[in-house]
């Protein structure tokens, strides 16, 4: 029986969308588990990494990472032929595989229109706008925009538009049986304009963890 579920929309800036688990093929709780993130991003790969190994060893799991094995020649163009790769994690006596990739990214600029904010002087005292008010207030006025001499009079302080770029990233992890090079589970990611490579892969790593842990899989070994 395959199980796929999928999951409404939340404000995180990464969020899982679906989730695939083959129930009766995987047979959880493992023992250990090989983990590779295909990227050119080194620095994302060795983060990412090194987030899902504390993630899995928390699990009591046994970790290996592919970094470690191939360092940082281990991207995507120059990793190992699959034979290599697997007899690599074969040697290392890791049950499951567990791979992260990017499968699809797009940007998407928006114009955000402009605004401007009316700010009514008073008579008595230039209402905070002439000599004692602070200096944005000021330089309007000796800019001419406005005279503070005339109660109704006021400025208009405007803000520019602008163009705004959103980056959408499509992340699929997938969990495989080393034996037989069968897929347990996938699940899919994304991630709307992510910051540093730091806080991403954390907040990517929370999110399987508990997907994971909804889907019943993640139980502690003893």
């Amino acid at each position: 029986m395959i199980t796929v579920s999928f999951l409404s929309c939340s404000p995180r800036p990464i969020k899982t969308t679906a989730s695939w688990v083959n129930r009766e093929k995987i047979k959880p709780p493992y023992k250990s588990v090989y983990i590779v993130v295909f990227t050119e991003n080194m620095g994302m790969k060795t983060t990412l990494e090194t987030d899902l190994a504390e993630a899995a060893r928390a699990r009591g799991l046994r970790v290996h990472k592919s970094i470690d094995d191939f360092g940082p020649i281990a991207n995507v163009q120059k990793l190992p032929v699959k034979e290599a790769f697997i007899k690599k994690v074969i040697d290392d006596s890791c049950e499951t595989i567990f791979a992260v990739a990017l499968v699809d990214k797009k940007s998407e600029t928006k114009y955000v229109p402009g605004s401007t904010a009316y700010m009514p002087y008073s008579y008595a005292g230039y209402g905070g706008v002439g000599m004692y008010g602070g200096f944005g207030g000021y330089y309007g006025y000796g800019m001419g925009i406005s005279s503070p001499g005339y109660y109704g009079y006021g400025m208009g302080v405007s803000t520019p538009g602008y163009y705004e770029t959103d980056k959408t990233y499509f992340i699929e992890a997938k969990f495989f049986d080393v034996k037989t090079e069968e897929l347990l589970m996938s699940i899919q990611s994304i991630a709307t304009n992510p910051t540093t490579i730091q806080k991403s892969s954390k907040q990517y790593t929370q999110t399987l963890v508990d997907e994971i842990n909804d889907l019943g899989l993640n139980k502690k070994k003893k």
